[in-house]
């Protein structure tokens, strides 16, 4: 009887300790599971439309957004968007000045941005994985610079964050920037055959 009464408290120990241990394993799940989980990417393209081939030489690029007044954003899209472009070497001009494009053929890419969810580095500083990962939603539409011709319309999402306490917006950018020049690419290709 004297062993048995020895062994009860610590019975009792472990069954009070048994959800603070639980809870503390559930954190740590759910932070190491937002540290494995990759950046979203998503492209939807729809087929190019254009009947005869299409002067790839000049791109001009132009940002707006439908989801509000976003000037910062608009500027780090655009400056991304003709840097991603540039950066391939394939096309002979590209700019986002319609002053530089003159009379020349082209394309017109017109990137909307439709949806955002912002994540500011200092949101990122205070709240760490609480700040969620920011997200931005792009319709981008392809139309020919001088006749106005549409030639393809597809969507392009990015998504911050390698981690739960790594991204903001401007990675999110950064992320929808890539199938933008992809499929750039690949309507070059195209245009090229």
């Amino acid at each position: 009887m004297l062993k048995w009464m020895w062994n009860e408290p610590k019975t009792i120990d472990r069954h009070r300790r048994s959800p603070f241990i639980f809870a503390a394993m559930l954190l740590a799940g759910l932070i190491i599971t937002g540290c494995v989980s990759p950046p979203r990417v998503d492209t939807v393209a729809s087929p190019v439309v254009t009947g005869k081939p299409v002067s790839m030489d000049t791109l001009f690029v132009v940002v707006s957004s439908s989801a509000g007044n976003l000037a910062a954003e608009k500027q780090l899209l655009s400056d991304s968007i003709i840097s991603g472009l540039r950066q391939t070497e394939m096309f002979t001009l590209v700019t986002g000045d319609p002053a530089d494009i003159g009379t020349s053929d082209g394309i017109k890419i017109t990137a909307d941005i439709t949806a955002i969810k912002k994540v500011s580095d200092n949101a990122r500083e205070w709240e760490g994985a609480l700040a969620g990962r920011a997200c931005i939603w792009v319709r981008v539409t392809v139309t020919d610079l001088k006749s106005g011709q549409p030639i393809e319309v597809f969507a392009a999402e990015g998504q911050s964050g390698e981690s739960a306490f790594a991204g903001t917006t401007d990675e999110a950018i950064q992320q929808a920037v890539r199938p933008v020049v992809a499929e750039m690419l690949k309507l070059n290709a195209q245009s090229g055959q």
